[in-house]
């Protein structure tokens, strides 16, 4: 007789905890049993998320995006009619009518409304309960804000603000601190703030006529209370120990871009202090001195990428720079997908892949703009011939500079790939004919599996 379902989804529940369990240290399991007890007590009422202090708006936050000059304004002002109007893409559903506010706690894969209970215990890996957390989680990142603010800033159309302060004043009904799914796991309350301090600049910052009148200024002190919970929540929740993987560098990156975006807080400074500290030691710990993220999937290489050096930008604005292994290390991880993407620009993708973002400024392939922000930065001509024509991404995050700093760029003196032994990764790029039509490479994978004790 066949076991019923729900017995057998229990049963996989609690093998994986205990081989969960088993990867952990004597002194993780004392930390999770910790964190379990101030969860409970977050859960009754007592700690968890406080009011906001007055914020002190003297202090200037750091403008660490640019509006280029030379952008065709006309695919962002289609985006931004469509999503004003309820209309996104969410992975492979194209085009889908989400609401105009969306319904931010349901699931538009299955349709499932996701409950409002304690976000830290609610089990978002539960698809009766929750739906497909991933299709749910992905429009409450809020990428799609930015391209709102970006359409603003390329036409100077109220529209645009309109549609950004409904969809933002929706969800701070919709979604209240600590509860439901938007609640559950500190990296999505991170991703948002990436996401919210890019529109927040691109609207025009603390001088947006989002902010203009008695209602505006209350819509900025709710916004700015929700920026608070959300950095407290991020603050209180990283995943350490042996869930320190992509997701602890996602949420020093939402913490520290947030601590000098909004810098107006007595915690600010120590939220900047804390995450970037995380930054430069995960950037040395998760990837390799040869570049290779140390997950070896060749998706989270990007989405990695992307979460390392938005704070590097970010830092540079506000005065406050990150070390050059740091950057050094960028810079690697930048040579390492150069190596491996073939003539057409294609990559093996290696390991798993969620297709997440951290940022979307710009259409076109993701790892050929990686290439085209390193070319600028680090000043390599390699980059730029393996990169193509400059992006739209790179132009919004370098700045009106970044286009005649490419095109300065002159060939490369050496033979492509520049590097095809990356030793400390595992992997090789064999081949002949390289960046011609005749092409072949080979990239052999020979590598170790996963990463720290539960080989995430």
């Amino acid at each position: 007789m066949r076991m019923p379902e729900a017995i057998v989804q229990k049963i996989d529940a609690l093998r994986w905890r205990a081989n969960r369990l088993r990867c952990m240290s004597s002194t993780e399991i004392a930390f999770r049993i910790g964190r379990e007890f101030k969860t409970e007590a977050e859960r009754l009422g007592f700690g968890g998320l406080r009011e906001a202090p007055p914020p002190d708006l003297r202090t200037p936050g750091a403008a660490w995006l640019q509006v280029p000059d030379d952008v065709d304004p006309a695919p962002y002002l289609a985006a931004g009619d469509r999503i004003a109007a309820g209309r996104m893409d969410v992975f492979a559903l194209r085009d889908i009518d989400l609401g105009s506010p969306p319904r931010w706690n349901r699931d538009p894969k299955t349709g499932t409304e996701a409950p409002l209970s304690f976000g830290k215990r609610l089990d978002y890996r539960d698809m009766r309960l929750v739906g497909d957390i991933k299709y749910l989680w992905e429009p409450n990142r809020h990428l799609h804000l930015v391209t709102l603010a970006q359409a603003y800033a390329l036409s100077g159309r109220q529209h645009y603000l309109g549609a950004l302060r409904r969809q933002l004043d929706s969800w701070f009904a919709a979604c209240p601190p600590g509860r439901g799914p938007n609640w559950s796991s500190a990296l999505e309350p991170a991703l948002r703030l990436i996401n919210w301090a890019a529109a927040w600049q691109l609207a025009g910052g603390l001088a947006s006529p989002l902010f203009e009148h008695e209602s505006g200024a209350a819509f900025r002190d709710r916004w700015l209370q929700s920026i608070y919970h959300h950095a407290q929540f991020v603050r209180g929740h990283f995943s350490l120990h042996s869930s320190a993987n992509n997701h602890l560098i996602g949420e020093a990156a939402g913490l520290f871009v947030a601590a000098v975006t909004w810098p107006w807080w007595p915690r600010a400074a120590a939220w900047r202090t804390a995450s970037r500290a995380i930054l430069e030691r995960e950037a040395l710990m998760q990837n390799a001195p040869d570049g290779v993220n140390r997950e070896q999937a060749v998706s989270y290489q990007q989405f990695v990428l992307d979460l390392l050096l938005l704070p590097l930008l970010a830092g540079r604005a506000a005065g406050i720079p990150f070390s050059a292994r740091y950057a050094r290390r960028l810079e690697a991880m930048i040579g390492y997908i150069a190596a491996i993407m073939d003539v057409g620009g294609n990559l093996p993708m290696f390991g798993d892949a969620d297709d997440g973002l951290a940022i979307r400024l710009g259409a076109g392939c993701p790892y050929r703009s990686l290439l085209a922000t390193g070319a600028v930065m680090f000043r390599r001509a390699d980059l730029k011939a393996k990169a193509g024509p400059l992006d739209d991404k790179t132009r919004w995050l370098l700045g009106p500079e970044a286009a005649a700093q490419y095109a300065a760029l002159a060939a490369p003196a050496s033979p492509l790939p520049a590097r095809r032994a990356f030793p400390d990764g595992g992997y090789y790029v064999i081949g002949s004919d390289f960046e011609t039509e005749r092409e072949i490479r080979l990239v052999v994978d020979a590598g170790p599996l996963g990463y720290r004790s539960i080989a995430a």
